[in-house]
Order: structure tokens, then sequence, then C-alpha cells
């Protein structure tokens, strides 16, 4: 969603603004009195008078709207699958696959992105990820938006989209893979943790999980952590801050979790270490240490040297087809 310009402050300067701020201050002594005289008179009408206008006041708001349009936006989901550049539902997204395989490859880009962030990249392997899972192995990419938002929130509809996917799904679905990036692989442990109901749960269908650079400890918020101090955990240790009931998920699938990123994030390195020293008074919490919860405790890390972007490293193409064959 576009976020709202923000109000301009008015200024007024010169002589203008002398003489206005000479008569504000002068009248000032009269119109108070003179608005608490005449309130009772008017508060008993200016109900109705609201009501009656009202079928005036909306139309000519929407003309005078830009372009005739109206300025209020309709929210839109923190999560949803994407096909030929534009969200879509699960049975539209079906409508548009040409060849539907029994093996899906769910994608899930970091917050604020959508399926061009696979794109990144592009240029040095010749392929997506998803491209040449597809051509080489048969999965069939199912491309999602995520918007910036709660994980928990963004998870539920995750799950919830992925379970009608599933129902709509022309051929029996045989395997499911999700591939996150970021902060996009909360998400996607989220949705992990939904317990759906019905004969064919997605949940049950899923055997691996691939985290790109994703976040693999959580802490509880703190009064003492600043904007600074949390970019430092998540930068310098993979440390993120989130609410209880997050850290407190509980996966339901039963899938191998291959979390893939650079040495400097996966363990302590020495910067990592002196700075957590020098600002360790973050991580306590009325006196006592904050609790860190490992997010993937039985997941399997694998390290790279720091090299780009995660999208598309060859490295990492390689290690998908050994993975997903």
């Amino acid at each position: 969603m576009s976020s709202t310009a923000a109000p301009r402050r008015t200024r007024r300067r010169g002589l203008f603004g002398f003489g206005w701020r000479v008569a504000t201050r002068a009248t000032r002594p009269l119109t108070g009195p003179l608005t608490r005289a005449i309130a009772p008179v008017v508060a008993p009408v200016a109900g109705p008078i609201a009501a009656l206008t009202a079928p005036v006041r909306v139309p000519l708001a929407l003309a005078t709207a830009p372009l005739g349009r109206a300025t209020v936006e309709i929210e839109r989901p923190l999560l949803s699958l994407r096909s030929l550049g534009t969200d879509v539902d699960a049975e539209e997204f079906v409508e548009d696959v040409p060849a539907p395989g029994d093996r899906i490859l769910v994608l899930v880009p970091a917050a604020g992105h959508d399926e061009s962030l696979w794109q990144v990249g592009r240029a040095e392997t010749g392929a997506t990820y998803a491209e040449r899972l597809q051509h080489l192995l048969g999965w069939t990419p199912v491309h999602t938006r995520l918007d910036a938002g709660a994980p928990t929130e963004a998870g539920l509809e995750l799950a919830a989209q992925l379970q009608r996917l599933v129902d709509a799904w022309p051929v029996p679905v045989r395997r499911i893979v999700l591939v996150a990036a970021g902060d996009g692989g909360l998400v996607v442990r989220a949705a992990c943790s939904m317990q759906m109901r019905g004969r064919a749960p997605w949940t049950d269908l899923v055997t691996e999980i691939v985290g790109l650079g994703v976040p693999r400890y959580g802490a509880e918020p703190s009064r003492l952590v600043t904007d600074v101090g949390q970019r430092l955990d998540e930068q310098l240790a993979g440390i993120v801050v989130a609410e209880p009931a997050f850290l407190g998920l509980r996966p339901v699938v039963a899938a191998d979790v291959l979390l893939v990123d650079e040495q400097a994030r996966l363990r302590p390195g020495a910067v990592g270490s002196a700075v957590g020293r020098i600002v360790w008074w973050r991580h306590r919490r009325a006196g006592a240490p904050r609790a860190v919860v490992d997010l993937f405790p039985d997941a399997e890390s694998f390290e790279l040297t720091p090299q780009g972007p995660l999208t598309n490293r060859r490295d990492v193409h390689d290690a998908l087809l050994r993975w997903l064959a």
C-alpha cells in the first residue's frame, strides 16, 4: 500500500506574517467567549445539517479528487499469489498455469518485494532458481508478493492461500517446497505452524524449506532496544525482534530446513562479538538477559563466502538442483 504523504507546514513570513500574528492575538480574547456562547445554539442543529448535506458532500469529494478518483484506498493483503505481474487468488493462478505438475515450488520474497526480487543477478547465471528447477526438474513455480507487516498475520494468509491452491490444483500434489528470502522466511515459519483442517492439508506435503539470508534467531522486544540496536542485532547476529506469540510458534510440517547465508551471519565473527560486548546493555531487560530463541532449531546451515545477493548464485543453483531432485 502506498504511504500517505505528510501534510506540509504552511509558513507566513514578512509583513503579512507580522500582521497575521497581531490580528490573531488581538481577536483571541473575543473568539473564546464568542465560541462558548454560540456552541449551545449550533450543537442541536449541527447533526441534522451534516446528515442532510452528506449526499451532496460525498459526490463533491469524489469529483474534486485527483482525476475524479476517490482518495480512499482499499487495504490489500500482506501476502498474495502472483501471476502475469498481478495479484491473483488460487483459482485464477491455476487457470494461468500452462502445464501444472505434481510438485510445487513456492517462492516467498523479502518484505516489500514480489517476483522481481528473484531476477536480481540473473544476467550472471542465465536463469533464476525457479526457471532452472522448472526446466530441469519439472517443478511448477508459484510466486508471491509480500508487504511489510507482522509475520504471523502474513503467515496465516500464506497458509490459507496454499490450502486453496492445493484444493484447486488439477492434479494430485505430491510434494511442496518453500524457498524464502530474508524475512520472508519468518512468514514461511509462521505458515508452517498453522494447523490446517481438511482431508489433504498442504502442510503434509512440504518436504523442504530453503531459507536464503533468513534470520536464525529471535528475541522479545525490550524497552532499551533502539532502532539502531535492532539493526545491529539483525545484521551482525541474525537476531530479529518479534512478539512472544511468534517466537512460541511450533511448525507442524515434517520437512528438512536448509538455511543458506554468509559466514558473518551464520556464526559469530570478531566484529560482531566486539560490537556485541559494547552494546550488551541492549540485551538486558529489567536487569535480566534477554532470551534468544532459535527459530529453526532443526535446520542445517550452509555457509557462503560474501559474494553479492543470494537470489542468483551458481553455488546455490547447484545446491538446489541436488536438494530438490
